[in-house]
């Protein structure tokens, strides 16, 4: 499975990319919103991780634009925010298939990758949503 990691900070942006690799999964890692169109453009991938937040920028259009590219692309924002508590992001943006909430725990973010992947090991949406998560219903 191909992997976008979409994050400016690098030590998170270097650990979920050894994570997903650690995994067996390819990740490719940018840190800006136009680094993300290129590559979404040049290569398609099964998962976006993205931070909501790029600098000056906010990550929406890059949801929006990696399922437009790829219809089947997964969109998985994380964010340290505390906007958007009540699932306004998935009006917000219909490509975005979960929202978790910083800091994540890094097996939740595996976890995430090997069920997109088709391995069926998500724990219940319930147990992750006690760390923040919401996925779309």
């Amino acid at each position: 499975m191909k992997v976008l990691v979409v994050e400016d900070d690098p030590n998170l942006r270097a650990l979920w990319g050894a994570v997903i690799e650690r995994a067996g999964h390819t990740a490719r890692q940018v840190e800006t919103e136009p680094a993300a169109r290129d590559l979404l453009m040049a290569e398609p991938f099964d998962l976006v991780l993205l931070d909501l937040f790029l600098g000056e920028t906010d990550g929406v259009s890059v949801a929006n634009f990696a399922t437009y590219l790829n219809p089947a692309c997964k969109v998985v924002v994380i964010t340290g925010t505390a906007l958007y508590p009540k699932g306004e992001l998935f009006a917000m943006a219909p490509s975005i298939w979960a929202v978790m909430r910083k800091p994540v725990d890094i097996e939740d973010v595996t976890a995430l990758c090997e069920h997109v992947a088709g391995n069926g090991t998500l724990p219940p949406p319930e147990a992750l949503s006690t760390r923040g998560a919401e996925f779309r219903s």
